[in-house]
């Protein structure tokens, strides 16, 4: 936060400097204008870097442009051809600076978003893996200690999986996570914290949620698992889970943790 502040004081300092620069020079020292207004390029590279994306980029640099003709057209009755060549001249520079640097920014922030998304996501069933879940309860245990929300955390296991893999194969067993993690996804709410925590178990952690909550959308899971169609090379296998249900009641992570999986 204190980080972000200081970005916004940089940004407003050097919009605002070029702008009293140029207005309070004599005649004489306005003849170096451009280099005044090339501060310019600061503001709107520290723009960029906060908010990397090409309509910022576009919009960033047309103010800008904006303000700078704008505070010279008010400080002249008339603006010479020179001046004004200089002046479209210098904006074209400081476009194609902008648009260079914000190309490179753009393209280094969607590279560290991918990996940061490979990085909390599992590759088999693309939900969110063990690392997320430790993400999500260091700022969900936190909140819920401070104020005094429910918690409950869902642990999930595949009754008999490894039969599954030792007849079927692990291509059966693949595509057969693939299958039951739909199927819990699709009765997860947009709210709670749907995981692959290792293996055939999977958890779900869902904020400002009651026990009675909790027992009712575990049992929707695992009816609409048990009733689910999965076939395989025209054979269809049957599946059933078993589910774990805690309330949070302020202990430590891995004690919570341990709590669903004796519950499970």
């Amino acid at each position: 936060m204190k980080r972000k502040g200081f970005y916004y004081l940089i940004i407003i300092l050097f919009t605002f400097s070029p702008v009293v620069i140029d207005t309070i020079l004599t005649d004489e020292a306005n003849r170096h204008y451009p280099r005044t207004w090339n501060l310019f390029l600061i503001p709107t590279i520290m723009i960029v870097y906060m908010y990397p994306k090409w309509k910022v980029i576009i919009g960033a640099s047309i103010f800008y442009t904006a303000l700078k003709f704008t505070t010279e057209v008010t400080q002249r009755t008339s603006i010479e051809t020179n001046l004004m060549i200089e002046l479209i001249f210098g904006s074209m520079i400081n476009w194609s600076v902008t648009v260079f640097v914000g190309y490179f920014i753009i393209k280094s922030s969607n590279l560290l978003k991918e990996v940061e998304e490979l990085t909390i996501t599992d590759a088999l069933t693309g939900i969110y893996n063990r690392r997320y879940f430790d993400f999500f309860m260091e700022k969900t245990i936190p909140f819920s200690k401070k104020n005094n929300n429910p918690l409950i955390f869902l642990l999930l296991d595949i009754d008999h999986f490894k039969k599954v893999n030792d007849h079927y194969g692990h291509q059966c067993g693949d595509e057969a996570l693939k299958h039951i993690s739909n199927m819990i996804g699709s009765n997860v709410r947009n709210s709670d914290a749907f995981v692959r925590f290792g293996g055939e178990e999977f958890a779900v952690i869902m904020p400002n949620t009651d026990a009675e909550e909790g027992l009712i959308l575990a049992e929707r899971i695992r009816e609409s698992i048990e009733k689910s169609d999965f076939t395989y090379n025209n054979e269809r296998i049957h599946f059933t889970i078993s589910i774990g249900v805690s309330s949070y009641s302020g202990e430590e992570v891995e004690t919570f943790i341990e709590k669903t999986d004796n519950a499970l």
